[in-house]
């Protein structure tokens, strides 16, 4: 019986967890500002993907060939950011997903 309770805890703990992390990733609705900001930098050929993990974190896969770069494109990306979006932003560069290689906020 004790099993069953531990086993029921945690699935409901996991599924908690799982449901915060995918409402970030996947529910977020986008103003029109990002989607209008986030359609301009997917369009640039320096960028392989752009996308929203949260309302404030926004990450741009970039060739490997462009890793020398990566400061100088997050740089780049949070300076246009600053004017088009009008909001806090952090802006990471990354070639693997989940491994950051350059970071520019905007607060």
């Amino acid at each position: 019986m004790k099993y069953i309770k531990f086993l029921t805890l945690v699935a409901v703990v996991s599924f908690g967890l799982f449901t915060v992390e995918s409402y970030a990733k996947n529910y977020y609705p986008l103003t029109p500002s990002q989607k209008h900001f986030t359609a301009i930098i997917s369009q640039l050929r320096n960028f392989r993907s752009v996308q929203w993990e949260s309302p404030v974190s926004m990450w741009v896969q970039i060739p490997s060939s462009q890793k020398s770069r990566a400061a100088e494109l997050a740089n780049t990306i949070e300076d246009r950011a600053r004017d088009a979006l009008k909001q806090p932003v952090c802006v990471h560069i990354y070639v693997k997903k989940g491994q950051s290689l350059a970071r520019s906020c905007v607060y």
